[in-house]
């Protein structure tokens, strides 16, 4: 069970389309790796998510767009970042949540990568949250 709450203040123009291309099926396997929740210190929530994308030797994907598609306010949601030069992406969600939220990863490759699609479940805090932070 996931519980949600939108404690900030989004516009629809903070998400995006999910690009309608097919994923690469050419070049070099890649992979997700260390997928986990951000968490905010004093509320002890998760509030967004952080990972890697590598080559399946363990090379970074540096600029590479990572697509996070999650169920928020009565419809699927997406939201870009793009990873860093040591593959690293992060994105803060306009809600925090505790339990697991089912998150779909997404990353279409290029020429030299293929692309990748996986579904995570990433855990939220399982504290006891006062009700007075929702």
């Amino acid at each position: 069970m996931v519980i949600v709450s939108n404690t900030f203040q989004w516009k629809p123009s903070d998400f995006t389309t999910m690009p309608t291309t097919s994923l690469s099926t050419t070049g070099a396997a890649v992979m997700f790796v260390n997928v986990g929740p951000i968490t905010h210190s004093k509320h002890a929530v998760a509030v967004g998510v952080e990972g890697y994308l590598q080559t399946a030797s363990g090379s970074p994907i540096a600029g590479a767009q990572v697509y996070l598609t999650y169920y928020f306010e009565g419809a699927y949601r997406t939201q870009v970042t793009t990873t860093d030069q040591n593959g690293y992406f992060q994105a803060t969600f306009p809600m925090n949540w505790t339990g697991w939220l089912p998150l779909t990863v997404t990353y279409f490759g290029d020429n030299q990568h293929r692309g990748l699609t996986r579904v995570e479940s990433v855990a939220g805090e399982s504290l006891e949250i006062s009700p007075a932070f929702f």
